[in-house]
């Protein structure tokens, strides 16, 4: 039986596709990119996550853990990632659920029936299923068999991607899929690959090729500051969409709101000291992209 790693699953999205959603959030990403709202997403392994806000400072799962792995200094609690074996057993212990699991294994049969809770909310609305991630393209055999089942319950389909997958294995997600939001990171190649830890070839190509095959979609530029918010990179945004047929693009202004989750996940956050943008702070970008061909959307919050 074909299964997935999930983290999370989140009823009731009005934000991730039209009318009343139901998000599913795919665990494990290709993509190491600096500004990422939910780390936990990153491997496809469960892993325990720590938030400090919610922590009553017990000491319960320091000493649920074999390894000793965690010790409590300065009003948290840190890990020693070198000793560490993802046992689980501080998340298990933890009796205020500041440190949970994050990643459970969903086999298609109860996924299905999960979302199918709120399809009257569907109906009436226009809504729908949105597979998010991570990156649902990582676990595409599952992705297309859910894809499939949604259709045969006349419900609707979205995905949020960062395109980053062999155009072939894309083309499959792409037959029985409604509605498409795709990322691109940076215009240039060897930039994207150091913001993310791959290159762009993939998702340009794949990006063309969902222009081609006229599936209604949208195509997202996260703008962060330093790293690829400049006039020449709009510049240069404005070129490779045009060529690869795009003619819209939607701005998703920067954000600092997966900082929690990075420190709960025992790592150094890269963007400690970006700005948070607004809206309006991206009007001189929006005005290039636009004085290169493309007409532009600006909108929330970039993930």
């Amino acid at each position: 039986m074909t299964t997935a790693a999930i983290f999370n699953i989140q009823r009731f999205s009005i934000h991730d596709g039209p009318g009343i959603r139901t998000t599913v959030f795919f665990k494990g990403c290709p993509l190491r990119c600096l500004w990422c709202a939910n780390p936990e997403s990153r491997k496809t392994v469960p892993e325990p996550l720590y938030m400090k806000k919610k922590c009553a400072g017990c000491g319960t799962c320091i000493s649920a853990c074999p390894e000793h792995a965690l010790q409590f200094s300065e009003g948290t609690v840190i890990r020693d990632p070198r000793i560490c074996k993802n046992c689980l057993r501080c998340a298990e212990a933890c009796p205020v659920e500041a440190m949970t699991v994050q990643g459970k294994t969903w086999d298609l049969e109860a996924l299905l029936a999960e979302v199918k809770k709120d399809k009257d909310f569907y109906d009436s609305s226009g809504g729908g299923v949105t597979l998010s991630g991570g990156e649902p393209l990582l676990q595409h055999r599952f992705v297309n068999e859910f894809l499939q089942a949604l259709r045969e319950e006349g419900i609707h389909s979205t995905m949020e991607t960062s395109g980053f997958q062999k155009p072939e294995i894309f083309a499959e997600v792409l037959k029985n899929l409604d509605f498409l939001y795709i990322d691109c990171k940076h215009p240039d190649s060897e930039i994207h690959r150091q913001l993310t830890g791959q290159p762009n070839e993939p998702v340009l190509q794949n990006i063309a090729q969902a222009v081609r095959a006229g599936i209604p979609m949208e195509v997202r530029i996260p703008v962060i500051p330093g790293c690829n918010d400049s006039e020449e990179t709009a510049r240069r945004f404005s070129e490779v969409l045009l060529s690869a047929g795009v003619r819209e693009v939607q701005l998703l202004p920067f954000h600092q709101l997966g900082k929690a989750k990075w420190e709960g996940m025992f790592m150094p956050y890269a963007l400690e000291e970006a700005k948070a943008l607004r809206n309006e702070d991206l009007t001189d970008f929006a005005a290039c992209l636009e004085k290169g061909g493309l007409s532009v959307l600006v909108g929330s919050a970039a993930g």
